[in-house]
């Protein structure tokens, strides 16, 4: 059960959204400050990302094109793997190898990306949830090799933050301006299907039945195709954040309120395995071939890194990226992108 500090965050971070859509116009960005010091202890909601999200996330900048501290479950797999990280303040997505070299940098389109996905063509698409004139609630995607956007999705989007690309290319936005899910079919602009949801929905993630999971307040919901109605898993979740679905159908979610990632069987309402991160994790990606997880974590010193582990074995996180180019989002994909 939630305690009443993280209701009260989850509260406040949606008045906050509320204030912000009414009171944000074309005049561009709102102001980048700080990010408050982290707390010996502390727990984060992924609420508190909304605060981060309203100009007071750290403000980052690449430095150089090579990470430090390199360890990578995925070094041995014939699967190379590319991480996508965006960053919030300064409107980027940097593309590095699995090696750690800096591949490209997406600056074209964004403007305050929330969540990144890479589908199955390697198209990432992205959900920018800022202000700036006409290029606001948008979704922008990105074909394999270009920086420039094929596609920009404004109808039907609505302060958007959650993003998952099923199989068949159909785009799903969840949207905490209004709190609802929309849908559009492979290169459409416009929904086919807008799903209304009790309270604010963060991350969605599909399976390979292309069921819709999606994170609703203190639920994790799931969606059968094509269905406005969810089923709440009655996960033992203290407070759901980010989801990723492996191929078998297993729930990986982040526990905001424990900051661990647990592991749930498919079918089950428990977790198989409860991983602690050191810091506050937000983001999670799982590579194609379901063998290594990647997480975006805050650290105590308040930068950024990105995490990975070895799925569904490992037992402890080691730092993949320290450049500082990037925060919360995060996305990975086959090496078939920017280059090789």
């Amino acid at each position: 059960m939630l305690s009443s500090l993280s209701i009260g965050r989850r509260a406040a971070a949606a008045s906050l959204l509320v204030t912000l859509a009414a009171g944000c116009s074309a005049a561009g960005p709102p102001s980048t400050g700080s990010a408050p010091a982290a707390q010996p202890g502390a727990k984060r909601t992924v609420s508190d990302n909304r605060i981060l999200a309203a100009g007071h996330g750290t403000t980052s900048n690449a430095s150089g094109s090579h990470a430090q501290g390199w360890f990578s479950p995925d070094r041995h797999h014939r699967v190379r793997t590319k991480i996508y990280w965006g960053n919030y303040d300064t409107s980027t997505i940097t593309i590095y190898s699995s090696s750690g070299a800096q591949k490209g940098q997406i600056t074209s389109g964004l403007f305050n990306p929330e969540r990144l996905f890479v589908d199955a063509s390697g198209s990432v698409y992205a959900t920018n949830i800022g202000y700036n004139g006409s290029n606001k609630n948008s979704i922008t995607g990105y074909k394999a090799g270009q920086t420039t956007p094929f596609l920009t999705i404004t109808n039907g989007v609505n302060r958007p933050t959650g993003l998952t690309v099923d199989a068949a290319g159909t785009v799903y936005c969840a949207n905490v301006g209004n709190d609802t899910i929309t849908v559009y079919p492979k290169g459409q602009t416009s929904p086919s299907l807008t799903i209304s949801v009790a309270s604010s929905p963060e991350y969605l993630a599909t399976d390979s039945k292309d069921n819709l999971y999606a994170q609703v307040g203190t639920e994790v919901e799931e969606f059968a195709p094509g269905s406005t109605t969810g089923k709440n898993l009655n996960l033992n979740v203290g407070s759901p954040g980010a989801l990723e679905v492996d191929k078998s159908g297993n729930i990986i979610v982040l526990d905001d309120s424990s900051d661990t990632i647990d592991y749930i069987p498919a079918g089950q309402t428990n977790p198989s395995k409860k991983i602690s991160v050191t810091g506050f994790p937000f983001g999670l990606a799982l590579s194609k071939d379901n063998k290594t997880l990647y997480v975006s974590v805050e650290t105590s010193a308040g930068p950024f890194v990105i995490a990975d582990i070895a799925y569904p074995n490992g037992t402890s996180l080691s730092n993949k990226l320290t450049t500082n180019a990037g925060d919360w989002p995060v996305s990975v994909s086959p090496d078939n992108a920017l280059g090789t």
